[in-house]
C-alpha cells in the first residue's frame, strides 16, 4: 500500500514538473521582498498576456503567487517563450531584480551601471496587433524603466533624453494646430477686406 502511495506521489510530481515553465530567478533576486498583492498582480498579468502570446487559445494557463511558478502552454502543445514579453512573470521579476540592485548599491555609481547592463527586460506588447499600439507601450515600459533609475547619471540623461522627446512631439503638434488656426484667420481676415472693398 505504502508503495502505490509512493508511487503515485513520484508520478504526479514528474508530471506536473512536464507542466510547468521552466524559469529561473536572475542572480540577486529576492522573491521575499515583494508584497503579496504585487506577486499576485504579476500572476494575473501572466494568465491574462499567455492567450495573446498563443493566440490560438490556451491548453494550460496557471500561475502561482507564492513561487510564481507558471504554466503556459498553448493549445496547440506548444509552450511559448514569454521572456521577451511585458506583463509577464519574467518580466516583473526583471524589474524587481533591477530595483533591488539599485536598491543594494546606494551611492555607488559603477554598481547601479552594472544593474542597468544586467537588466534586459522584455518589451513586446503580446496583445497589440497594430504596430503603433506596440510602440508605444514599449516607450512606456523604457520609461518606467528608465525613472526607476534616478540615482545613475546615465538614467538621468535618458530620462531627460525621452521626455524631451515627448515634449518635441507635443510641441509639433501644438505647432500644427497653431498653423492651420493661423491659416483659418488669415482666410477670414481675407474674406472681411474683401467685403469692404
Amino acid at each position: 500500500m505504502r508503495s502505490s502511495i509512493v508511487l503515485v506521489s513520484a508520478f504526479a510530481a514528474a508530471a506536473l514538473g512536464q507542466n510547468s515553465t521552466s524559469y529561473t530567478f536572475p542572480a540577486g533576486f529576492n522573491i521575499g521582498l515583494v508584497k503579496p498583492d504585487e506577486l499576485n498582480s504579476w500572476c494575473t498579468g501572466q494568465r491574462n498576456v499567455c492567450p495573446d502570446i498563443c493566440q490560438s487559445g490556451t491548453k494550460q494557463n496557471t500561475c502561482d503567487p507564492k513561487t510564481l511558478v507558471y504554466n503556459c502552454v498553448c493549445s496547440d502543445g506548444s509552450t511559448p517563450d514569454v521572456t521577451p514579453y511585458i506583463q509577464t512573470v519574467p518580466f516583473y521579476v526583471c524589474q524587481a531584480n533591477f530595483a533591488q540592485c539599485i536598491e543594494a548599491h546606494p551611492n555607488d555609481a559603477d554598481g547601479q551601471k552594472t544593474c542597468k547592463e544586467a537588466a534586459h527586460c522584455g518589451s513586446k506588447n503580446a496583445s497589440s496587433i497594430s504596430t503603433t499600439t506596440t510602440a508605444s507601450s514599449s516607450a512606456t515600459t523604457t520609461l518606467a524603466m528608465t525613472t526607476s533609475t534616478d540615482s545613475n547619471s546615465d538614467s538621468s540623461q535618458t530620462s531627460s533624453s525621452v521626455a524631451a522627446a515627448a515634449t518635441t512631439s507635443n510641441a509639433a503638434i501644438a505647432m500644427g494646430e497653431g498653423s492651420y488656426s493661423t491659416g483659418v484667420l488669415a482666410g477670414a481676415m481675407f474674406l472681411a477686406i474683401r467685403m469692404f472693398l
